[in-house]
């Protein structure tokens, strides 16, 4: 949108109001003759005008809940991906960062979770183009574009990449969030989770600009865990020798002789160094606005050979042709180049690195990769060895954009037009050398291809009428769209290279190679209606029906590919009534109260699954279930806006939103379908099963204090919801979810019941320890044996007499009770402060790192240093149970003592920032010479035991949220930029 100045005519009595400077999310008015009513505006001041799907409103307009942010907002936050940015800065929007590799997907969660198996991830509206939140690709191939598997239960662990990492911040003008069902109903299926619109920099009227920012960052992880030094661990494996019927080491005879050892946290974890710049060339005439940029990001991770590369583009163009006619394109390109670890997971990089054996040098004499003595039975590798001999690359190159043409047909109709699409090839190449280290070795080399293309294209067709008579004022929508996507796929694998250097699948001695494709389509037409009288009472009705192909288009007559999607809203100003005159503007300028219900969809599931597909066996895949349809979402909002003395503004909203018909895989057992393909099975269909409910509310709180020369301004967001799962589908009663922990054995970790929340953490009660022969008297058998000293005492919760699974129960709760974002920006002349601090309370960790460096369990692996106040006759007071020559043993399940409190405060942001004097810029042709400093993840308060409390959900999984498996902990950073404009 072109800014142009905008004159209203004067008034019956003569006073001339004049609109200026109309932009893009901001209009400024100004009254001449200063009245005091309240319908005019007794000082300058700035109206925002925000995203609401397929049009714009004022925010003071507005009678659903939607929350925004500008560039100003978020301009100090320097991460790699928007949807990080955002962690904090909006009410009702939770954001975790599940990983802290670059370029890692974050979970986002716009009040609370709808879904138990489709994606909870909000829908992107970039410039128009939609883009799913989905990391994993359920609703397409649902196949990774890196590393083996995204499930919890396989050995790679692999971690999902953000799906608009290709998107630079830095070009990002505001970004505005749809939270209830009645502002995001116009997006019907893809609305369940949340609607985040991101509006990209458009030129301003006036002389062109040329920007730039540049600045270098360090990072570190700010964090090591104790671990066992070679003397502690010499220690620790003569004590355990006895108990695994094993002579004692010669060389650990006297372990207060020796060294530390190896520091393999220290050998791994870098202080990684980061260059990003970016050159912007903005303008614009009466007629027309451009604005070109090019991005570069150089970002290492802080554990060796991982890192990010990314070239970005940006082209944004505006035209008015004719005075009825106005046409603009809106087009970017990212290309990423990804080194990561294999991680979250027993094999993965951060459990090889805590687990370890001290006693490893990183280098033999000869300059080779050192490994165990042979002989040891051991299950990790040297992790340096790892992570610089292991290639695992991702090359992602992603292309969106749109084009539109606008004309005015009638007064105060407009026909818009707008095609676009969205498209991206991704390359992975996972290569493990051949290699022979003794105890340790890859006889063949294997070599791993990944290439994933997809496309979608979308066109919409919009026609908009404007119609104000009196006190009346109408907004009419009528819309069309069309969604067309299609994904293709290669993957193949090679083993056995005669050389490490060169490999290809053509140079392997045995190849196997699989493609996939597919496609899915989605037709919709929707309609709104605003309506306002005198800015006092304003309602919002819209309806859209989707049409998608996920769903059999005979069952129930073609219904089931239908869905209906209403939603409604209101307002009522209070201050716009005349019983509200005897307050004074300057006191109460604003109370309105807001009301809405709406009614969205969810289809993020994987094609044909109502049908039963052949596998590669050609055999029946799944089950068929022509009665697969939606899953639907119902939401009610009751909010209430209030602006108190020109500098208070207090936004609350309660809401309550109910999920049903969840598109779920049942979980059936063998003996009715079967067992695996390859025997003839076939997989459980899928079906709509259960409900589930969200009840919360939020609260925004904003103040602003200017004066000659400092201003302060204030910010703080406060979420809070409670999850509740209300049924399942008959004969099913609970949902379990496994992980794969050390020792290659999957275990239950969380349990979905009816009437709590959805991914609670499942397992047995701790009571302590067995200390003495007292305690052992009607001990409780644990799994068909009787306890011992220095067992672990397990709470009888059934109360038959014994231990088994039947006394497992819920032992945490990975759901906060709240989270909070403070910030506070402070100018005083030429110097800016601002300070950000987030958190998250009430929530629970199951820390399964701490399980594996605790349990005692294996010979020639590392443990914690806690491990060593273990159970003995002569320690009987200890904190952890006896030694044990078992990766089985009951000691070691997952139970509470491994839930931790994942509480935190934490200072996100820091930044410290001097603008040049302009009469001295000037001389340098500069309009502005800004210089800053930036501190990221300054401090963390908690008392959680591990790298980083802040965990999120695995590969987006809502049923694995909080769980610790070996997380790439989130670094701190310090930056030092620079902003420049010409």
């Amino acid at each position: 949108m072109k800014s142009f100045l905008y004159y209203l005519n004067p008034s019956s009595s003569g006073k001339t109001s004049i609109a200026a400077l109309f932009l893009l999310g901001a209009i400024t008015g100004v009254d001449a003759q200063q009245k005091s009513s309240r319908d005019t505006l007794k000082t300058k001041q700035i109206e925002e005008v925000v995203m609401i799907g397929y049009g714009t409103q004022k925010k003071s307009d507005l009678n659903s809940s939607v929350s925004s942010i500008k560039t100003k907002d978020i301009q100090d936050i320097k991460q790699v991906s928007v949807d990080q940015m955002i962690q904090g800065k909006l009410a009702g929007v939770s954001v975790a960062n599940n990983n802290g590799q670059p370029g890692a997907a974050v979970s986002i969660r716009v009040r609370g979770t709808t879904s138990l198996n489709g994606t909870n991830e909000p829908l992107y509206i970039i410039d128009g183009v939609p883009i799913s939140g989905d990391a994993t690709g359920k609703s397409t191939s649902g196949r990774p574009i890196a590393g083996g598997d995204f499930s919890s239960t396989g050995g790679s662990g692999s971690v999902a990449v953000s799906p608009i990492s290709f998107l630079n911040p830095n070009d990002i003008e505001s970004i505005d969030v749809l939270k209830d069902a009645s502002a995001t109903a116009i997006y019907g299926s893809r609305g369940a989770n949340g609607v985040i619109i991101i509006t990209t920099k458009s030129g301003k009227k006036g002389i062109g600009k040329i920007s730039y920012e540049g600045y270098t960052s360090v990072s570190q992880n700010y964090k090591y865990l104790d671990v066992l030094n070679l003397q502690q661990y010499a220690a620790l494996q003569n004590a355990m020798a006895p108990v695994f019927g094993t002579q004692l080491r010669a060389e650990f005879a006297h372990p207060e002789l020796l060294g530390k050892g190896t520091d393999w946290q220290r050998t791994i974890y870098r202080t990684a160094v980061a260059q990003n710049h970016q050159v912007s060339f903005g303008g614009g005439k009466e007629d027309a606005n451009y604005y070109l940029s090019l991005g570069y990001l150089d970002q290492q991770g802080t554990i060796i050979n991982t890192g990010l590369k990314r070239y970005t583009l940006r082209l944004n163009l505006n035209a008015k042709v004719k005075p009825w006619l106005r046409i603009g394109a809106n087009l970017t390109g990212g290309i990423s180049n990804q080194n990561f670890t294999v991680n979250e997971s027993y094999t993965g990089l951060i459990s090889n690195t805590l687990l370890q054996a001290p006693d490893l040098p990183v280098y033999n004499i000869d300059g080779t990769f050192a490994s165990p003595p042979a002989g040891q039975n051991t299950n990790y590798f040297n992790p340096a060895a790892e992570a610089l001999t292991k290639l695992n690359k991702l090359i992602r190159k992603n292309f969106l954009g749109n084009i539109y043409a606008e004309a005015d047909l009638l007064k105060g109709l407009k026909y818009r037009i707008e095609m676009s699409a969205n498209t991206e090839f991704a390359e992975n190449t996972e290569f493990w050398p051949q290699f022979n280290r003794g105890s340790q070795s890859n006889d063949t080399a294997d070599l791993w291809l990944r290439n994933n293309d997809w496309y979608s294209t979308n066109i919409k067709n919009l026609l908009t009428y404007d119609k104000s008579f009196g006190n009346h004022k109408f907004t009419i929508l009528l819309g069309q769209e069309a969604l067309d996507s299609h994904w293709k796929g290669i993957t193949g694998e090679g083993h056995g290279f005669k050389s490490n250097d060169v490999y290809s699948l053509s140079m392997a001695d045995t190849t196997e190679t699989t493609s996939y494709k597919g496609s899915a389509s989605l037709l919709s037409y929707f309609s709104r209606l605003i309506y306002d009288f005198d800015g006092r009472y304003s309602i919002t009705a819209s309806i859209r029906r989707d049409q998608s192909s996920k769903f059999d288009p005979q069952g129930n007559k073609g219904k089931n590919q239908v869905g209906y999607f209403p939603g409604i809203s209101g307002s009522w100003r209070v201050t716009k009534e005349s019983f509200m005159d005897w307050i004074p503007s300057n006191i109460v300028s604003n109370l309105k109260f807001r009301a809405g219900y709406g009614e969205t969809g969810n289809q993020q599931i994987s094609n044909n699954l109502y049908s039963s597909q052949l596998n590669i066996y050609n055999l029946p895949a799944y089950l068929s279930n022509p009665d697969l349809k939606w899953e639907t979402m119902k939401q009610t909002n009751l909010g209430v806006d209030l602006s108190l003395f020109n500098r208070l503004n207090v936004t609350f909203d309660w809401y309550k939103k109910t999920s049903s018909d969840f598109l779920f895989k049942l979980p059936l057992p063998d003996y009715l379908t079967g067992g695996f393909s390859q025997y003839g099975g076939i997989e459980s269909p899928y079906s709509n099963l259960g409900s589930m409910v969200n009840r919360g509310f939020e609260i925004t709180l904003g103040y602003e204090t200017k004066a000659e020369n400092f201003n302060w301004s204030t910010n703080f967001v406060f979420t809070r919801y409670k999850n509740e799962l209300l049924s399942l589908v008959n004969g099913m009663s609970n949902i379990t979810e496994s992980v794969n922990i050390n020792g290659y054995q999957p275990m239950i970790a969380t349990n979905t019941t009816i009437g709590n929340p959805i991914g609670t953490f499942w397992g047995l009660k701790y009571e302590g320890l067995y200390r003495t022969a007292a305690d052992l008297t009607n001990a409780p058998s644990v799994y068909g044996k009787a306890p011992v000293l220095g067992d672990v005492k397990y709470a009888d919760v059934n109360g038959d007499g014994k231990i088994d699974d039947l006394d497992k129960a819920i032992i945490g709760n990975p759901h906060p009770d709240f989270t909070f974002g403070f910030t506070n920006t402070f100018r005083y002349k030429s110097w800016d402060l601002s300070i950000f601090i987030q958190g998250s309370v009430g929530n629970d960790v199951m820390n399964l790192t701490k399980r594996n460096g605790t349990q005692n369990a294996m010979m020639y692996q590392n443990q914690l240093v806690e491990a060593l106040d273990y159970w003995s006759p002569t320690n009987p007071n200890a904190s952890q149970p006896r030694i044990i020559n078992s990766i089985s043993h009951p000691n070691i399940m997952i139970s509470d003592r491994y839930v931790e409190k994942g509480d935190y405060a934490r200072i996100q942001n820091l930044t410290l920032g001097y603008t040049l004097p302009s009469d001295f810029a000037s001389k340098m042709n500069l309009s502005k010479f800004r210089i800053y400093f930036t501190a990221q993840n300054l401090y963390t308060l908690t008392n959680y035991s591990g790298y980083d409390p802040e965990i999120g959900s695995f590969n987006q999984n809502v049923l694995l949220t909080g769980i610790d498996n070996g997380r790439y902990p989130s670094p701190r950073t310090f930056i030092f930029g620079v902003n420049l404009d010409f």
